[in-house]
């Protein structure tokens, strides 16, 4: 009877360390699947009309699984050389993890359209241009005859990432994805310049790089109201821009 328990007890044994295995194996492939970095596939007309509504939409995806749980998806859209004006449009879930808005350009002209995906604890922003009206050449960045080109429009992406509810003396913490040519822009100094209308005293912040491109701090805003947020990326001679955004304090 010793030696059948004894027996048992090995089989028990081998049969728990088989199912571990395969458990670990599971984890494991789920772990890759985490990995798997999310994909943004931005459609935008080439052209539109001023004055005319111009539908955006952009498919997200990781893998071959649709995200339809995106953090964040904003379209950035400013007119070609003016990216300090440029404006913030929320998208909203369709379907199939296609992410949706509508613009109306009032002005003609070319225009970059950027999208800011947030999902998973990743981050994306591809970006297109559409012409809109009559459009000069200049304005497509192509040399004119005289030897000089048009407007510069820089390659520097900078979205800031905040919360959604932010009170007075609580610590709000301020993320920035920064890309540089569709690429991490690491080793830049980051400065978020936070200050309300009329206001003479500016407080700035600095932020640290937490991994490639992406850099953290945070900020207790002092009183309620509404505050204007600038951020400041340098990196040697070459680079040196800035975007801001309004916040809502409580």
């Amino acid at each position: 009877m010793k030696k059948v328990s004894l027996f048992v007890l090995v089989g028990f044994l081998a049969l728990f360390i088989a199912a571990c295995g395969n458990s670990n194996e599971d984890n494991g492939a789920k772990e890759d699947e985490k990995l798997e970095a999310i994909e943004a596939k931005l459609d935008v007309p080439e052209k539109g009309e001023k004055g005319e509504t111009v539908s955006l939409s952009t498919k997200v995806t990781q893998g071959d699984e649709n995200v339809e749980d995106a953090d964040e998806v904003k379209y950035e859209i400013w007119k070609n050389g003016h990216k300090e004006e440029s404006e913030m449009i929320e998208a909203k879930h369709d379907k199939d993890g296609v992410y949706k808005a509508e613009k109306t350009f009032e002005e003609d002209g070319m225009y970059t359209v950027q999208v800011h995906v947030t999902a998973r604890d990743m981050h994306t922003m591809p970006k297109a241009e559409i012409a809109i009206g009559e459009v000069e050449a200049e304005e497509h960045g192509e040399e004119s005859e005289d030897g000089h080109h048009g407007h510069h429009e820089s390659s520097v992406s900078i979205h800031l990432m905040k919360p959604d509810v932010i009170k007075m003396n609580e610590e709000a913490e301020m993320n920035v994805h920064v890309e540089n040519e569709e690429a991490a822009l690491e080793k830049a100094e980051v400065r978020l310049e936070i200050y309300k209308e009329d206001q003479e005293k500016h407080e700035w912040v600095d932020l640290t790089e937490e991994e490639a491109g992406k850099y953290n701090g945070s900020y207790a805003f002092p009183e309620e109201g509404t505050y204007n947020v600038q951020v400041h990326v340098t990196k040697g001679e070459e680079i040196h821009e800035h975007t801001m955004q309004t916040v809502e304090v409580q």
